[in-house]
Protein backbone atom coordinates (compact mmCIF):
# COMPACT_ATOMS: atom_id res chain seq x y z
CA UNK A 1 0.00 0.00 0.00
CA UNK A 2 1.36 3.40 -0.86
CA UNK A 3 0.85 6.66 0.96
CA UNK A 4 -1.73 7.91 -1.54
CA UNK A 5 -4.54 5.50 -0.51
CA UNK A 6 -3.80 6.14 3.17
CA UNK A 7 -3.99 9.89 2.68
CA UNK A 8 -7.14 9.51 0.57
CA UNK A 9 -8.83 7.51 3.32
CA UNK A 10 -7.71 10.06 5.89
CA UNK A 11 -9.16 12.89 3.81
CA UNK A 12 -12.43 11.00 3.38
CA UNK A 13 -12.80 10.52 7.11
CA UNK A 14 -12.07 14.16 7.76
CA UNK A 15 -15.53 15.16 6.64
CA UNK A 16 -17.97 15.36 9.53
CA UNK A 17 -20.67 12.76 9.74
CA UNK A 18 -23.77 13.32 11.81
CA UNK A 19 -25.71 10.26 12.74
CA UNK A 20 -29.37 10.62 13.42
CA UNK A 21 -30.32 7.32 11.87
CA UNK A 22 -28.69 4.25 10.45
CA UNK A 23 -26.16 5.02 7.74
CA UNK A 24 -27.80 4.06 4.43
CA UNK A 25 -24.62 2.32 3.29
CA UNK A 26 -25.20 -0.30 5.98
CA UNK A 27 -28.71 -1.13 4.80
CA UNK A 28 -28.87 -4.45 3.02
CA UNK A 29 -25.26 -5.31 3.85
CA UNK A 30 -25.95 -6.62 7.34
CA UNK A 31 -28.77 -8.30 9.21
CA UNK A 32 -31.09 -5.88 10.99
CA UNK A 33 -29.58 -6.90 14.33
CA UNK A 34 -25.99 -6.39 13.19
CA UNK A 35 -26.81 -3.08 11.48
CA UNK A 36 -28.46 -1.92 14.72
CA UNK A 37 -25.36 -2.91 16.74
CA UNK A 38 -23.09 -1.11 14.28
CA UNK A 39 -25.33 1.96 14.44
CA UNK A 40 -25.14 1.88 18.26
CA UNK A 41 -21.37 1.72 18.06
CA UNK A 42 -21.34 4.63 15.59
CA UNK A 43 -23.66 6.71 17.76
CA UNK A 44 -21.48 6.03 20.79
CA UNK A 45 -18.32 6.97 18.88
CA UNK A 46 -19.99 10.13 17.64
CA UNK A 47 -21.00 11.04 21.21
CA UNK A 48 -17.32 10.67 22.17
CA UNK A 49 -16.44 12.99 19.28
CA UNK A 50 -14.59 10.22 17.47
CA UNK A 51 -14.73 10.07 13.67
CA UNK A 52 -17.29 7.53 12.53
CA UNK A 53 -16.37 7.31 8.87
CA UNK A 54 -13.40 4.94 9.46
CA UNK A 55 -15.74 2.66 11.40
CA UNK A 56 -18.28 2.64 8.59
CA UNK A 57 -15.59 2.01 5.99
CA UNK A 58 -14.15 -0.86 8.04
CA UNK A 59 -17.62 -2.42 8.42
CA UNK A 60 -18.20 -2.17 4.69
CA UNK A 61 -14.75 -3.60 3.99
CA UNK A 62 -15.49 -6.56 6.25
CA UNK A 63 -18.80 -7.17 4.54
CA UNK A 64 -17.20 -6.99 1.10
CA UNK A 65 -14.55 -9.50 2.16
CA UNK A 66 -17.21 -11.87 3.52
CA UNK A 67 -16.25 -11.57 7.19
CA UNK A 68 -18.80 -12.77 9.71
CA UNK A 69 -20.91 -10.21 11.51
CA UNK A 70 -19.29 -11.24 14.79
CA UNK A 71 -15.81 -10.67 13.35
CA UNK A 72 -16.82 -7.29 11.92
CA UNK A 73 -18.18 -6.17 15.29
CA UNK A 74 -14.96 -7.30 17.02
CA UNK A 75 -12.82 -5.36 14.54
CA UNK A 76 -15.00 -2.28 14.90
CA UNK A 77 -14.66 -2.46 18.68
CA UNK A 78 -10.87 -2.59 18.40
CA UNK A 79 -10.82 0.30 15.93
CA UNK A 80 -13.03 2.39 18.20
CA UNK A 81 -10.62 1.64 21.05
CA UNK A 82 -7.68 2.69 18.90
CA UNK A 83 -9.47 5.93 17.99
CA UNK A 84 -10.02 6.59 21.71
CA UNK A 85 -6.36 5.84 22.47
CA UNK A 86 -5.30 8.17 19.66
CA UNK A 87 -7.50 10.92 21.11
CA UNK A 88 -5.83 10.45 24.52
CA UNK A 89 -2.33 10.42 22.99
CA UNK A 90 -2.90 13.48 20.82
CA UNK A 91 -5.11 15.51 23.11
CA UNK A 92 -7.96 17.82 22.14
CA UNK A 93 -8.39 19.67 18.87
CA UNK A 94 -7.12 16.93 16.59
CA UNK A 95 -8.51 16.72 13.07
CA UNK A 96 -10.39 13.50 12.23
CA UNK A 97 -7.85 12.57 9.55
CA UNK A 98 -4.98 12.80 12.06
CA UNK A 99 -6.95 10.86 14.65
CA UNK A 100 -7.68 8.13 12.11
CA UNK A 101 -4.10 7.72 10.90
CA UNK A 102 -2.85 7.85 14.50
CA UNK A 103 -5.28 5.04 15.39
CA UNK A 104 -3.89 3.00 12.49
CA UNK A 105 -0.34 3.63 13.72
CA UNK A 106 -1.29 2.57 17.24
CA UNK A 107 -2.83 -0.60 15.85
CA UNK A 108 0.40 -1.20 13.91
CA UNK A 109 2.36 -1.10 17.16
CA UNK A 110 3.58 2.49 17.47
CA UNK A 111 3.53 3.40 21.17
CA UNK A 112 1.15 6.22 22.10
CA UNK A 113 4.04 8.23 23.54
CA UNK A 114 5.77 8.25 20.13
CA UNK A 115 2.59 9.43 18.40
CA UNK A 116 2.28 12.25 20.96
CA UNK A 117 5.95 13.13 20.48
CA UNK A 118 5.45 13.28 16.71
CA UNK A 119 2.59 15.74 17.18
CA UNK A 120 4.91 18.02 19.19
CA UNK A 121 7.65 17.80 16.57
CA UNK A 122 5.17 18.63 13.83
CA UNK A 123 4.12 21.82 15.61
CA UNK A 124 0.48 21.66 14.62
CA UNK A 125 1.02 20.38 11.09
CA UNK A 126 -1.04 17.35 10.05
CA UNK A 127 0.19 13.89 10.96
CA UNK A 128 -1.17 12.13 7.88
CA UNK A 129 2.03 12.33 5.83
CA UNK A 130 4.47 11.09 8.49
CA UNK A 131 2.21 8.41 9.93
CA UNK A 132 1.05 7.38 6.47
CA UNK A 133 4.68 7.03 5.40
CA UNK A 134 5.43 4.98 8.52
CA UNK A 135 2.54 2.62 7.81
CA UNK A 136 3.61 2.30 4.20
CA UNK A 137 7.23 1.52 5.08
CA UNK A 138 6.16 -1.17 7.55
CA UNK A 139 3.68 -2.62 5.05
CA UNK A 140 6.53 -2.86 2.53
CA UNK A 141 8.68 -4.87 4.93
CA UNK A 142 10.73 -2.41 6.94
CA UNK A 143 10.93 -3.04 10.67
CA UNK A 144 8.87 -0.71 12.83
CA UNK A 145 11.98 0.60 14.58
CA UNK A 146 13.78 1.40 11.33
CA UNK A 147 10.68 3.05 9.86
CA UNK A 148 10.14 5.11 13.01
CA UNK A 149 13.77 6.20 12.97
CA UNK A 150 13.30 7.66 9.47
CA UNK A 151 10.02 9.34 10.40
CA UNK A 152 11.31 10.82 13.65
CA UNK A 153 14.47 12.09 11.93
CA UNK A 154 12.40 13.97 9.37
CA UNK A 155 10.00 15.27 12.02
CA UNK A 156 12.78 16.58 14.25
CA UNK A 157 14.23 18.42 11.25
CA UNK A 158 10.75 19.85 10.54
CA UNK A 159 10.86 18.35 7.05
CA UNK A 160 8.03 19.19 4.63
CA UNK A 161 5.36 16.61 3.82
CA UNK A 162 6.92 15.91 0.41
CA UNK A 163 9.90 14.33 2.20
CA UNK A 164 7.60 11.83 3.90
CA UNK A 165 5.81 11.15 0.63
CA UNK A 166 9.22 10.50 -0.90
CA UNK A 167 9.76 7.70 1.61
CA UNK A 168 6.61 6.05 0.30
CA UNK A 169 7.58 6.20 -3.35
CA UNK A 170 6.97 2.64 -4.62
CA UNK A 171 10.08 2.92 -6.82
CA UNK A 172 12.15 3.41 -3.68
CA UNK A 173 13.05 0.23 -1.91
CA UNK A 174 12.75 0.48 1.88
CA UNK A 175 16.10 -0.19 3.47
CA UNK A 176 16.80 -1.16 7.04
CA UNK A 177 19.04 1.33 8.76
Amino acid sequence: MTLRPIVLIALLVARPLTLSAQDPRLTGRFSRETAARITQLLDSASAEELPTEPLILRALEGSTKGASDVRILEVLGRLRGALRDARVALGPGVEPADLTVAAAALQAGVPAAKVAELRKWRGGKPLTAPLGAYLDLVARGMSGDAAWSQISDLAQRRAPDRDYVGLSDPRRRPEEE
